[in-house]
């Protein structure tokens, strides 16, 4: 297999059109495919914040949601034992 010369066009970030070229800079250093389009480094570095606030917003959605499905187990008769965390009748 052929390696890659620096300086060749390895495609076109779909985000913002620019072309990528191989080389050691953070542009195509970091570049990535996704869904079979390219997508830059530096790109990728500006969604980097939104990816954790998103990351984390559903992060504390699924322990509110774990929060009310275990508060709803003792009105049907259940309780999570905490030393193995399996359910118990009570």
């Amino acid at each position: 297999m052929n390696d890659v010369n620096v300086g060749t066009l390895l495609g076109k970030c779909v985000v913002d059109g620019q072309p990528i070229y191989s080389g050691d800079g953070i542009r195509s250093k970091h570049a990535t495919i996704v869904n079979g389009k390219w997508l830059s480094g530096e790109t990728l570095l500006k969604v980097v914040p939104q990816c954790i606030s998103a990351f984390m917003d559903d992060n504390r959605d699924k322990e509110a949601e774990k929060e009310l499905l275990l508060g709803r187990l003792s009105d049907f008769g259940w309780q999570v034992n905490p030393e193995t965390g399996k359910l118990t009748k009570l």
